[in-house]
């Protein structure tokens, strides 16, 4: 087996020329052949080692996804580094553990939406090379160590498969990151098979724009593509994201249900709602039309593979991009195990589940119904933390902390969280998953978060699509109490909600409701929502902040 860097090296043997990396600088991608790489990251590499970074040495990256973070990953790697991602919009405190938990001795740092809040989150007199498009101050800049740089007698470090490649700490809904340490052994295992099993080869075309810092983006896109040798292309800021997606086309796409429920808003939005979109793919002709017009706007009609992890992706939300001749394959996987999970393909799918377990990954239930895996691709455990390390494991098998079903094809469906369960006055345990994944099913609820522990039934607090937060309040009142009617009929007696909070707030990673992966923040939730709602309360209600600019328009 070829370690990730051997890998890369194999691929600029084979295919020199071709393009491996494009950034788009003012509009216009500039690229970069795999030879090209190669030389960028290997003088890097030398100002790395001359900066008295030597094997072992962990090294930070804290920057938005750009062609210099693979490079520099890849410098790190030549070196014998420890590479250690930070997520953009991670918190001042969160840097500042991560930074000195991990005992990195340099920073790369580049582009961010606050450059400010980064200045402030990097301590003082810490050593950093800074890429092109970061505004704030460095040690160093990337473009000036490159240009004098003279690697003719630097030869790179292939690391042994055992030793450490990478240090990747967990967004963590509650409590500081954890550290998994993962070797260039179980990085190679998880991307050589997800390229083998999912069919991926050199023309394929990918696009980057989640957090190269969480370990699905850096496994699906950097990892593979090492082993699947196919481009990448990056975005150039959120204004420009749709044009990018349309120009570069990908053959493979892989996003979280967030960005799948935001194409589904604007689709709707310019088609006139769903009951026209209804009728449309009623009509034989009109329908295969509005389809391919539909997939060219969101730039995916070449996409043979469309992908979706890091959360539940509502089961109504994955029918409706099937009627559009969409498919989205759900995946599932975690920091600890590489993302090397569950996968559905196209042939191999069930609605409703995350696929089957990946080739040499064993998958069980344990008998409190939690789901297990044991694969190559498992963390070696938490950097310096053997009590957590401990905790997280049973016989050999990385206990994931969700409880799931498996059917008798083999597929995994999830239920919900064990340490989410709650119990209420009445005795009864509540799984918030389920009932928030029937809650998001409306396309006015961007996203939902159930909770009521110690209380006669539970409630949930919802965020507003930004198309409902547009309509009059009335309406989309209406619409979900409606909603709440339909979902309460699906649900167990002690399962029903007696209320639900609306919120037209965005849930930001700033406003601390949601992590830097986009999962929500439940602690943060309930202290913000939980005791503004009286027991008993019943039906649709806005929340405090709404509420209270309501009572404002009427005065």
């Amino acid at each position: 087996m070829l370690s990730p860097l051997a890998a890369f090296y194999k691929a600029v043997e084979e295919q020199p020329n071709r393009v491996y990396l494009r950034q788009p600088i003012d509009g216009k991608y500039q690229e970069l052949s795999w030879a090209e790489v190669e030389i960028i990251a290997r003088k890097m590499a030398y100002q790395l080692t001359a900066l008295g970074i030597n094997k072992g040495d962990k090294v930070a990256l804290w920057s938005k996804n750009c062609a210099q973070w693979i490079m520099a990953d890849l410098a790190i790697m030549m070196v014998g580094g420890v590479s250690v991602p930070l997520y953009p919009g991670q918190s001042k405190t969160n840097v500042q553990y991560v930074l000195e938990h991990s005992e990195a001795k340099l920073l790369f740092v580049g582009k961010h939406d606050n450059d400010k809040e980064v200045i402030d989150s990097i301590p003082q007199g810490f050593t950093t090379i800074g890429f092109p498009y970061y505004s704030g101050p460095v040690t160093h800049k990337w473009d000036d160590l490159v240009s004098h740089s003279n690697p003719d007698d630097f030869k790179p470090y292939i690391a042994d498969l055992d030793e450490i490649m990478t240090l990747v700490y967990t967004s963590g809904t509650t409590g500081q990151p954890k550290g998994a340490v993962h070797t260039h052994k179980a990085f190679a295992f998880a991307a050589n098979n997800f390229v083998e099993h999912v069919g991926i080869k050199s023309p394929d075309r990918a696009i980057s724009f989640l957090p190269l810092a969480h370990v699905a983006e850096r496994m699906i896109v950097e990892g593979q593509s090492y082993y699947g040798w196919f481009s990448i292309s990056f975005v150039e800021s959120l204004d420009s994201f749709a044009d990018n997606i349309a120009s570069v086309k990908p053959t493979l796409f892989f996003a979280v249900p967030r960005l799948w429920s935001k194409f589904q808003e604007g689709i709707l939005g310019k088609v006139g709602g769903q009951k026209k979109l209804d009728l449309l793919l009623k009509i034989p002709v009109i329908s295969s039309l509005i389809k391919n017009k539909i997939k060219k706007g969101l730039g995916l009609d070449k996409a043979r593979l469309c992908g979706c992890g890091a959360s539940p992706m509502p089961q109504a939300l994955l029918e409706w991009f099937d009627r559009i001749d969409l498919p989205v394959m759900e995946g599932y996987g975690m920091t600890e195990n590489l993302c090397y999970g569950t996968l559905s393909l196209p042939g191999q799918r069930s609605i409703g589940a995350v696929g089957k377990a990946f080739h040499q990954n064993q998958l069980k239930i344990s008998s409190e119904g939690e789901i297990l895996f044991k694969s190559p691709a498992l963390m070696q455990g938490y950097y310096k933390d053997a009590q957590k390390t401990q905790e997280a494991f049973l016989d050999g098998f990385y206990r994931t902390g969700d409880k799931g079903e498996i059917d008798s094809q083999g597929f995994l469906r999830i239920t919900g969280r064990v340490k989410e369960l709650f119990k209420t006055t009445k005795g009864k345990y509540i799984a918030p998953a389920p009932i928030e994944g029937l809650l998001v099913s409306h396309v006015a609820i961007e996203q939902a978060c159930v909770m009521g522990s110690g209380r006669n039934q539970p409630l949930a607090v919802v965020e507003l699509s930004e198309t409902a937060r547009a309509m009059d309040k009335a309406e989309v009142k209406a619409q979900i109490e409606a909603h709440l009617q339909k979902v309460n009929s699906q649900l167990e007696h002690h399962e029903r909600l007696d209320s639900l909070v609306l919120t037209q707030l965005a849930w930001t990673v700033e406003s601390g409701l949601i992590t830097p992966t986009l999962k929500v923040r439940r602690d943060t939730v309930e202290e913000r929502y939980l005791q503004l709602v009286d027991e008993g309360t019943k039906g649709v209600i806005w929340g405090p902040e709404e509420a209270q600019a309501q009572s404002h328009q009427a005065a």
